[in-house]
């Protein structure tokens, strides 16, 4: 699916998934987190693309946000310098962006685990716990919208499999099935994402 379709169809689950909690006295920070949570989640499917528009969005957000994230546990370490503040910055993009995005690419297939409800489930268990420290309602709502995000994408490219023969007859394509399922032909790929969410399920039920 095409890099703007999927963050169009993100950003619309988000915002309908958010105006349900609309009256729950959400602030705007908030409710637009939602709708971002949604949109990034209608782009996780295709970070296993190498030459899709969502493995690059998603890579320049990260390299930005994660040392973002990051900066304010890294200078009671190191302190606020520029210099240090520069360097910071400038690895952390590189290492994110590139060496990263490169890793990604060597490691995955497209189609393969990353297109599969079990991946959509650990990437919601990873926004839940991204914004626990904002409280367990709003854990809920982005994590939910990313997994909503996510099932959409895999519905749509489903949806897109069929084609019509003489304009009403459906035949099947080869990427049939291939989206909304429940492991890879992978093995290995299909027990390292199953036993992340395990492992994600247990600290969310038993640690936090």
């Amino acid at each position: 699916m095409a890099g703007a379709g999927c963050a169009a169809i993100g950003f619309y689950s988000g915002g309908f998934y958010d105006s349900g909690f609309y009256g729950s006295g959400l602030a705007p920070f908030q409710m637009t987190s939602v709708v971002i949570a949604g949109g990034v989640g209608g782009l996780l499917p295709d970070l296993d693309s190498d030459t899709g528009k969502p493995l690059a969005f998603m890579f320049h957000f990260i390299s930005v946000l994660i040392p973002s994230l990051l900066f304010p546990y890294a200078s009671r370490l190191w302190g606020t310098s520029p210099e240090f503040v520069v360097s910071w910055f400038s690895i952390a993009y590189i290492l994110i962006r590139y060496v990263g995005c490169a890793l990604v690419k060597k490691l995955t297939i497209h189609r393969g685990i990353m297109h599969s409800v079990p991946f959509a489930v650990l990437c919601a268990e990873l926004g839940y716990l991204f914004f626990l420290p904002s409280g367990q309602p709003m854990a809920i709502l982005c994590g939910g919208a990313i997994f909503a995000g996510c099932m959409i994408h895999l519905l749509m490219d489903e949806l897109n499999s069929f084609t019509l023969k003489f304009g009403f007859i459906p035949v099947l394509r080869r990427s049939t099935g291939t989206a909304m399922k429940l492991r890879s032909d992978s093995l290995a790929a299909t027990f390292f994402v199953y036993g992340w969410i395990v492992a994600l399920l247990y600290l969310i039920l038993f640690q936090f």
